[in-house]
């Protein structure tokens, strides 16, 4: 062998041991060679107007996701001051979205992310459904997780203080309506005063279910007969107020955690103020270190059981549906597994494997998750609300309102006031699965899931039943 080679093969041998290093112990080398793959990918979907070529239903969409999702969230985290703020999760949840409405990110390749992976492409149920997969493994691992006692001493003062706090925001929003001569609705809607204008219109669609539930079901079935007109426009009236609260509750959530988590007022984490005082702080960079402990080998096991809960659920929805009780199937995931808990219906064994598999999941795909969830969000519905002062200034009410009376009235009910104001206050707003999950990340309380869940999922549908029947009663 001639010194020239010899000299060759040592230079490779360490460019391939250096390169190697890189890969496996740089971090930030790795997801830069993911990036550009990612904007390789997207360009070319942009250039050639098509999908087909490089796509696959599950791996295109979580690659793409989980990439951009990694560098926002990384940005965010960068940043001094804002990134207390939760600027990361902020940047998942608008960027995406922005780049979207400027057609950076292809029309084609947000609407496939959009309809056949995150959500349900049509009314046949086709499409991954990526939103509903993460939500429902998220809340069965967080309800799971809950102390037994805590969630028997505190389900019965959280609801009453949720629907408090919303009542009390129902008036004050409904008396800034009377102020701001609130009439941002369509002229075939009927209108009575501003006042109940502003609760059964605008309170209506923040608080009563979410989409599926009350903005769906009013939009279908209870204002088109009394209107005439469009269930669609009367559907995009109603969604827009709601993508603006969803970002705002999010932003409210990380001003919240900046203020008052090194305060009296916070319980580090605890709802109940006992809790608070008495058990050892679980931080969430504990709940996070422990996501690859024990319980590996039954990740399989508890799967197949969050999918028999969910799929459970909705049998029973269905099967109620046939006598009028049709909700989301969520609601009554979330009944069984309060029944669950409650009755020791499960061994600690296989909970224990679902909590392990949910924070597996929770750690791993929230970014992807905000991701989708910002592509998913129609930018300029979100831009034309903030730009329609009214509504702007009645949902920042709407919002403050719940937070303040549940920070002022907790400690009357037990709770620590930071914790209530982000469970009972914030997520009383019919902010969705993601919304939840978003507020919870960012306030760092995702053992706090459950209650949010709660306030949305179990309190949404009495606010969506009081709403049909002031409707039926001052409209019909």
């Amino acid at each position: 062998m001639t010194a020239n080679n010899y000299n060759s093969q040592k230079l490779n041998s360490s460019f391939k041991t250096k390169l190697q290093i890189l890969m496996g112990h740089n971090k930030y080398f790795l997801f830069g060679f993911l990036l550009v793959i990612a904007i390789l990918q997207v360009f070319y979907i942009h250039y050639k107007k098509t999908i087909k070529e490089l796509w696959h239903p599950i791996m295109t969409p979580l690659f793409l996701t989980m990439v951009f999702g990694f560098w926002l969230n990384l940005i965010g985290k960068k940043i001094p001051n804002l990134n207390q703020l939760g600027l990361g999760f902020l940047l998942c949840i608008l960027v995406p979205s922005f780049l979207v409405q400027k057609e950076i990110i292809p029309k084609i390749l947000a609407d496939a992310i959009n309809k056949d992976f995150f959500n349900k492409s049509n009314h046949q149920s086709l499409g991954i459904n990526f939103s509903q997969f993460f939500v429902t493994i998220a809340t069965i691992g967080s309800i799971l997780n809950i102390d037994k006692n805590l969630l028997k001493k505190a389900l019965w003062k959280f609801i009453p203080l949720t629907l408090i706090a919303l009542f009390c925001s129902f008036l004050l929003v409904g008396l800034v309506g009377v102020c701001l001569e609130y009439d941002a609705i369509p002229q075939e809607f009927i209108k009575k005063n501003y006042f109940s204008d502003s609760i059964i219109y605008l309170c209506n669609s923040l608080t009563s279910g979410g989409t599926n539930l009350g903005i769906n079901r009013f939009a279908n079935d209870i204002f088109p007969p009394v209107f005439k007109i469009d269930s669609k426009q009367i559907r995009s009236m109603l969604v827009a107020p709601l993508i603006l609260t969803r970002i705002l509750a999010i932003l409210f959530g990380g001003i919240l955690y900046k203020i008052f988590d090194k305060t009296t007022y916070s319980g580090g984490g605890k709802l109940e103020i006992k809790t608070a005082n008495n058990t050892p702080i679980t931080k969430d960079s504990d709940y996070k270190k422990n996501a690859y402990q024990n319980y590996h080998q039954q990740i399989g096991t508890s799967l197949l059981i969050i999918f028999a809960l969910y799929n459970g659920a909705t049998i029973i929805n269905k099967f109620l549906s046939n006598y009028g009780f049709a909700m989301d199937g969520m609601i009554y995931l979330i009944i069984t597994l309060i029944i669950i808990k409650i009755f020791n219906l499960m061994s600690n064994h296989y909970e224990k494997s679902i909590i392990q598999s949910s924070k597996f999941i929770i750690t791993n795909f929230t970014p992807a998750a905000l991701v989708c969830f910002s592509i998913s969000t129609d930018f300029d519905k979100l831009i034309k609300c903030i730009m329609n002062y009214k509504i702007f200034i009645m949902i920042v009410v709407s919002l403050l309102s719940v937070v303040l009376i549940t920070f002022i009235l907790a400690k009357s009910f037990g709770f620590c006031p930071l914790e209530a104001a982000l469970t009972a206050g914030l997520c009383s707003h019919s902010v969705g699965g993601m919304g939840n999950i978003g507020i919870m990340s960012i306030s760092h309380r995702m053992n706090l899931l459950p209650f949010a869940n709660i306030a949305t999922r179990i309190v949404g549908p009495i606010i969506f039943v009081m709403m049909n029947i002031f409707f039926k009663l001052y409209y019909y």
